[in-house]
């Protein structure tokens, strides 16, 4: 295949994966997200990048929690939510990588 043929290759792909327009092509778009996600080792940057939406995300958590207890409300909401949310969210992640985990085995078997 000469460079010729590959640049017009490459451009089709890229003009069908920028459809976005019906439900197929978003789920494909970004299945194809996810799953390339952790493929590659992360550099510097992007631990340093990830670090900072984690202390942010969690930093966030924290303070409405400390803010609701200096109120004097968190003692049980806070511990509630906690208690609450924290097991679906377990769930879902548990389930998830497990379910990924059976994709991965089933292909290995083909």
């Amino acid at each position: 295949m000469n460079r010729k043929q590959k640049q017009e290759e490459w451009l089709r792909d890229v003009e069908a994966r920028q459809r976005n327009v019906v439900f197929p092509d978003t789920l494909g778009n970004e299945t194809r997200f996810w799953r390339n996600l952790g493929k590659q080792p992360f550099n510097l940057s992007t631990k340093v990048g990830l670090a900072l939406l984690a202390l942010l995300g969690w930093g966030t958590l924290i303070w409405i929690v400390v803010a609701l207890y200096r109120e004097g409300v968190a003692g049980g909401l806070a511990l509630g939510m906690i208690l609450f949310w924290g097991p679906i969210f377990g769930a879902i992640a548990w389930g998830t990588r497990r379910a990924l985990r059976n994709i991965q085995n089933a292909r290995r078997k083909r």
